[in-house]
């Protein structure tokens, strides 16, 4: 009876144990993947000797092509030349899919083209520090990401050396410290995806 009633409740205990070895087996994976992720040798890397600043900030693209590697069949970009004349505002116009947030990426130097040059201020853009280079450049996403944590917090990830003072400079640029000052200013939690915040 004893070795009966045993196996009755062994069994009963690996049948609610069941869900857990799922969800071990899950994270086993996630984990697989950020390795993999984590482990990746970029392709866009800084050269020895790179250009550390620039003065005026002029871009010029000259028969660029690239596609992407998850879509090699479909050309983004082929043959595309243009000047960025700075100081100037310049408009990307075309339809969903012909290369426009491309064509930023490649500004961020996220992509390198597959030929052809992008040239800052006369420097192949490839020569520059990868690292500085980011540093002197800024870039607002049509729907920016926000995390539930402070002003402050969300903003150093731009920045994580930034100061207080530096902070507020940016919030005034961006119009967003008069309506913060009313709350708890830098201390003002933006909630998961910005929702404590409304969308203007």
């Amino acid at each position: 009876m004893a070795c009966f009633f045993g196996i009755i409740f062994g069994f009963f205990s690996l049948g609610t144990a069941a869900p857990n070895i799922k969800a071990v087996i899950e994270g086993q994976v996630a984990g697989k993947m950020a390795f993999e992720i984590i482990d990746r040798v970029p392709i866009v890397l800084s050269k020895e000797n790179a250009i550390t600043s620039f003065s005026k900030g002029q871009l010029k693209f000259e028969n660029c092509h690239f596609t992407y590697s998850s879509r090699k069949d479909q050309k983004i970009l082929e043959d595309f030349s243009a000047l960025f004349e700075a100081g100037k505002t310049t408009a990307l116009v075309g339809p969903s899919g012909s290369g426009k947030s491309t064509i930023v990426q490649m500004i961020e130097r996220f992509y390198d083209p597959e030929q052809g040059n992008v040239y800052l201020d006369g420097e192949n853009l490839r020569d520059y520090d990868l690292q500085k280079y980011r540093s002197q450049i800024g870039y607002v996403g049509q729907e920016p990401v926000l995390f539930n944590e402070t002003i402050r917090e969300n903003l150093r990830y731009g920045k994580p050396d930034a100061s207080d003072e530096e902070i507020k400079a940016a919030l005034v640029a961006a119009r967003a410290w008069s309506f913060l000052e009313k709350k708890e200013g830098l201390e003002t939690n933006c909630g998961t995806g910005g929702n404590k915040l409304s969308g203007g």
